[in-house]
């Protein structure tokens, strides 16, 4: 029985340290390929942008329709950007999951990337509160306060904008610009940006 105590201690220490070495070179932290890295920014840059647009044509046909009073319409804005801060917070859990690029100032441009999305998320929040204490009566402070809020609303990308240009900057190899100029998914991005 003295052999088998003996034995036990050295059996948890080789798991204890056989699971810290497992938590030390947990994903979180790990470098990525340049291309791998572009092509999971960019797909969720396009799912994020896109489902932004959709919510929005969707809430604009609401929006004619005659019967929606100001209090339904107060209700449509404050859904719109509670789901613009969900979808806006998956796809700062994706960016961060794809870890660090594997190129010089990688853990920067990730930071500039990550911290545009939460300056986009906290944007969003910004203007779900905003939404959900419109007034709705009388019906002309209702639409001058809710445009007021839709010329907020189409600045929420500004931050994430500003994070992305910061991680441009940051890429002084070049290599992260060269895999996302080459790959599809973020000429596909390019193109549905720009046009």
């Amino acid at each position: 029985m003295s052999v088998m105590f003996r034995r036990a201690p050295r059996v948890v220490v080789a798991c204890v340290a056989f699971a810290l070495v497992a938590l030390v070179a947990a994903p979180a932290g790990a470098l990525t390929n340049p291309n791998d890295w572009a092509d999971t920014f960019c797909t969720e840059t396009a799912t994020w942008l896109t489902g932004a647009q959709q919510g929005a044509d969707t809430l604009t046909a609401q929006a004619d329709d005659p019967s929606l009073t100001a209090a339904d319409a107060k209700g449509l804005l404050a859904d719109y950007f509670a789901t613009g801060v969900d979808a806006t917070k998956a796809f700062g859990r994706e960016v961060k999951q794809a870890g660090v690029p594997d190129v010089t100032n990688g853990p920067k441009i990730q930071a500039a990337i990550l911290a545009g999305i939460a300056g986009s998320q906290a944007k969003l929040t910004a203007l779900e509160k905003a939404a959900k204490t419109l007034p709705t009566k009388p019906v002309k402070v209702f639409q001058k306060a809710s445009s007021k809020l839709g010329d907020e609303a189409g600045k929420f990308v500004d931050p994430f904008t500003k994070g992305v240009n910061k991680a441009k900057t940051l890429d002084t190899s070049g290599e992260l610009g060269t895999a996302i100029n080459t790959l599809p998914s973020c000429t596909a991005l390019d193109q549905a940006s720009s046009g």
